[in-house]
């Protein structure tokens, strides 16, 4: 199994109330319907109440590196992280557990 963790913190001037972290909150929930290989799934805002954490975060576990290098270029990723990346920072990981 391979976990796939992201980080995503909102760049300045971009509230997570904004129209376009809502959408992509909305994109992040069907992922998992759109894509085959995710065997699990999870994302969410932060809760804690500290400068230093980042805004969004992201876990989620494939069976194998190919399967995970799939949903990489899969064709309902790619325009999300392309949205991701107009309002937001991201940082991942991705290691086998």
């Amino acid at each position: 199994m391979i976990a796939h963790l992201v980080l995503f913190r909102l760049k300045p001037g971009i509230a997570r109330d904004d129209a376009r972290v809502a959408r992509l909150q909305s994109d992040m929930a069907m992922l998992p319907q759109a894509i085959d290989s995710i065997r699990a799934w999870e994302f969410g805002a932060n809760e804690t109440d500290d400068a230093e954490a980042w805004d969004f975060g992201l876990r989620a576990s494939f069976d194998s590196r190919d399967a995970l290098y799939g949903y990489f270029e899969h064709p309902a990723h790619r325009p999300v992280v392309e949205r991701w990346n107009e309002v937001a920072e991201l940082a991942f990981a991705d290691f086998e557990t």
